[in-house]
């Protein structure tokens, strides 16, 4: 075999290759983004485990622990402003969905690493 013959070769053999593994970027890039779209909608889904209008002066105390608390949290994600007590608290809010605080999003954000892992590594 020639030299010439043989480069074509290797040549032939490196673009086969390179289909191959684009095909495998291709596949893992499919599983991730199907992957994610389903981790946006159980966030979504996170997002309304309160009812919005509904809202109870109980499930906001079981849910951030006490009046400041959830003034607080929902000042800081809507910029909400209103007299003090519950009764204006919950008119100033109706409509709104529930806030995620900084350690919901940092617990979702760790499982949807792990995730994301382990799908890079099983392909």
């Amino acid at each position: 075999m020639s030299r010439f013959s043989q480069l074509i070769k290797e040549l032939e053999d490196l673009q086969q290759q390179d289909i191959r593994s684009s095909a495998k970027v291709f596949s893992i890039t499919a599983t991730l983004s199907t992957r994610l779209q389903e981790l946006l909608t159980s966030v979504e889904n996170f997002n309304k485990s309160l009812p919005e209008s509904r809202i109870t002066k109980e499930e906001f105390i079981k849910r951030y622990g006490n009046y400041n608390n959830a003034y607080a949290a929902y000042q800081k994600a809507y910029g909400i402003k209103c007299q003090r007590g519950w009764k204006y608290f919950l008119k100033a809010i109706e409509g709104l969905s529930p806030p995620v605080s900084l350690e919901e999003r940092i617990d979702k954000l760790e499982e949807t690493v792990k995730i994301l892992v382990k799908i890079l590594i099983e392909n």
